[in-house]
């Protein structure tokens, strides 16, 4: 068999192919580096699979680690590419590859150097000087490489998780000129690659987020997916093109794999981008497959759908029915988030925080310190204890301190609230952490500076009109600031809070809302709430109609308390 022979590729009779692999098979050492590469692509290519062409292709990788040092650099590149591609890439074949491929990093052209990072990174084997020396290499050369070439590069880099920030920097001032070249995928890898990589280029995600806004209809859903996320995890803003993404994706969630759905949520909801019909179908199209889904896919979905504060119930219960039966399959984070998600949905699921505790209480010096805090705020806004809880005992007080140092002001914060309900509402004066991060928690409660909303002066303002005393953003012992305090006399006072839509989940207040309203109401306080769509629906164009209405609508609310 020759190397440039290739007539035999295109036959669909599959005997010149068991011929060829038969004669092969016995002509191995005879066969020259081109054509022990080319056999090797060929047999890749066509997704050649079964027993005996594993075996041809472990013989040929013998074969070729005797005499890598015949091979010019296409050989390589090739060689390298087939066996990453056939998932044949045993460790010594690719450091024998790797280290030849080294040392003559400048015999390779644009696209040697990319098939050969992209073989590498598909193989997850690590090679360091090898990678140092192309991303050298290759930022001297970026003008030679085309599209996808650019791409496979940073795609590359970015799998093998191998730092390349001159690489990085000069193809990202190459790639925004040139994105009208890219076809769908490109677009979605380069953009998922520099925000893997963490390497800041805004004028390339503007470039990439420009072009594809008006071309989402020819992604298929993985380049949707893996564009949202890429945008999202970057921080950069891209208002049109999630509008495109989600517009499109919402009419495709039948093709999106769990995955897919999840990671969509989870783009949108971390992006901060309102998509109200998207979550609905992804909803939708979840609810009757959950049990697709894997432990990370359920969590990512219900922290995306509470961080988005988007009401799904029935996607809740059926997540929570899910999740119950298999929590042992959680990783920590996983544990955390769920719990977290469900709280702050605001959304009771008793059978699922119990199998949380059972498991999370074996496993609690796993917790970080943001899984700890979160997991014990979680529990206190749906306040839930189970009868005989082992979860917040002495190892979960003993973890607390001895992570101590650790957490930042969130976690501080959720912290002390935990302990208001532990020890306060629920009397538990067992198990509580050591008073010097207690000290801290309450510290770092009562630091968060209230921004009162115009939504509440304007209240406040109203209140004032009617002839009462009004104190605003009063701070409490238990180190809550109440929006304001109504003095009506007589020793009667009222805290009145005002909520605008990020207290509501719909119309449903968030956990965080309802946990600080049952706390204020177990300290003592005569509570009223006024939400942001009543007090708007007082609006009128007459300015002494709006008046008269918001004191009647006042002075009722006061009144029943």
């Amino acid at each position: 068999m020759r190397g440039a022979d290739r007539s035999w590729l295109q036959s669909d009779d599959g005997a010149p192919l068991l011929a060829l692999r038969k004669q092969t098979t016995y002509q191995v050492r005879t066969l020259s580096g081109r054509e022990l590469s080319n056999t090797a692509h060929a047999i890749a290519k066509l997704g050649l699979r079964g027993m005996a062409w594993g075996s041809l292709l472990e013989r040929l990788g013998g074969a070729v680690l005797a005499r890598v040092s015949e091979f010019n650099a296409f050989d390589l590149s090739n060689t390298a590419w087939a066996f990453a591609k056939a998932g044949r890439a045993t460790p010594v074949l690719f450091d024998a590859i790797g280290e030849e491929s080294t040392r003559r990093v400048c015999d390779f052209n644009a696209q040697g150097l990319a098939n050969m990072v992209w073989a590498f990174a598909t193989a997850r084997h690590a090679a360091p000087a090898l990678f140092d020396a192309i991303e050298e290499e290759s930022a001297r050369r970026v003008c030679d490489f085309n599209a996808q070439d650019l791409t496979i590069m940073v795609w590359a880099f970015a799998k093998a998780r191998h730092a390349a920030p001159a690489l990085f920097d000069v193809i990202g001032k190459e790639a925004p000129g040139r994105v009208r070249e890219f076809n769908p995928q490109d677009l979605s890898n380069t953009a998922w690659a520099f925000a893997t990589a963490r390497h800041a280029a805004p004028a390339l995600f503007d470039a990439i987020g420009r072009e594809s806004a008006g071309r989402v209809r020819e992604f298929n859903p993985q380049d949707l997916v893996n564009t949202a996320w890429a945008f999202a995890t970057a921080g950069h803003a891209a208002p049109a093109l999630f509008d495109a993404i989600g517009r499109e994706s919402a009419g495709r969630v039948r093709e999106f794999d769990p995955q897919n759905l999840a990671n969509t949520a989870w783009a949108f909801a971390m992006a901060g981008h309102a998509a109200p019909a998207l979550f609905d179908a992804i909803g939708r199209e979840s609810a009757g497959r959950f049990r697709e889904f894997d432990p990370q896919n359920l969590a990512n979905t219900a922290w995306a759908f509470a961080t988005a504060g988007h009401a799904a119930p029935a996607l809740f219960d059926a997540i929570g029915r899910e999740s119950a039966g298999r929590v042992r399959e959680f990783v920590p984070q996983d544990l955390a988030n769920m719990a977290w998600a469900f709280a702050t949905a605001g959304h009771a699921a008793p059978a699922l925080f119990d199998a949380i505790e059972r498991e999370a209480a074996g496993r609690v010096r796993e917790l970080n310190p943001q899984n700890l805090c979160s997991m014990a705020w979680a529990y206190a806004v749906l306040d839930h204890l189970p009868a005989q809880s082992s979860l917040f005992d002495q190892r979960f007080a003993h973890h607390c301190d001895a992570l101590s140092h650790e957490f930042n002001s969130l976690d501080l914060r959720q912290l002390h609230q935990w302990r208001l309900w532990y020890a306060s509402e629920r009397a538990c004066s067992d198990a509580l952490p050591g008073a010097a991060l207690l000290a801290r928690c309450d510290a770092m409660f009562r630091s968060e500076k209230a921004r009162p909303s115009l939504l509440q002066r304007d209240v406040a303002n109203a209140l004032a009109s009617l002839g009462v005393s009004v104190q605003e953003e009063k701070v409490l012992e238990e180190g809550y600031s109440l929006d304001l305090v109504v003095d009506c006399g007589g020793g009667k006072l009222i805290a009145v809070e005002v909520d605008g839509p990020s207290h509501f989940v719909g119309r449903e207040p968030t956990g965080a809302t309802l946990l600080k309203r049952r706390q204020l109401k177990h300290f003592g306080w005569r509570l009223v709430s006024v939400p942001y769509w009543e007090w708007g629906g007082l609006a009128h164009p007459d300015k002494s109609k709006e008046r008269e209405q918001r004191a009647a609508y006042l002075k009722a609310l006061l009144s029943e308390e």
